[in-house]
């Protein structure tokens, strides 16, 4: 559910680095996709930190308020 959820952000981030005018779109994209694959990479290790040091419990309630955060803040992403 948490990847059906956030997969929804992916159009939205890629016509947002369409339409910015301040890094030529040629790095823009590239930038972008590096930053999502380091996220599918660093994620699930972290989350798996954090559930070691606090539990697991803890982590995904990390994450859920994280992902809280971000719908929060669609309002300030300009399209």
């Amino acid at each position: 559910m948490v990847g059906a959820g956030c997969s929804n952000i992916v159009p939205v981030l890629y016509t947002a680095v369409g339409r910015q005018t301040v890094m030529p779109e040629h790095a823009a994209v590239p930038a972008i996709t590096i930053l999502g694959y380091a996220g599918i990479l660093i994620g699930p290790a972290a989350i798996g930190l954090v559930g070691h040091a606090a539990g697991l419990s803890f982590a995904l309630l990390l994450v859920a308020a994280l992902l809280l955060g971000v719908a929060a803040s669609g309002r300030i992403l300009r399209l």
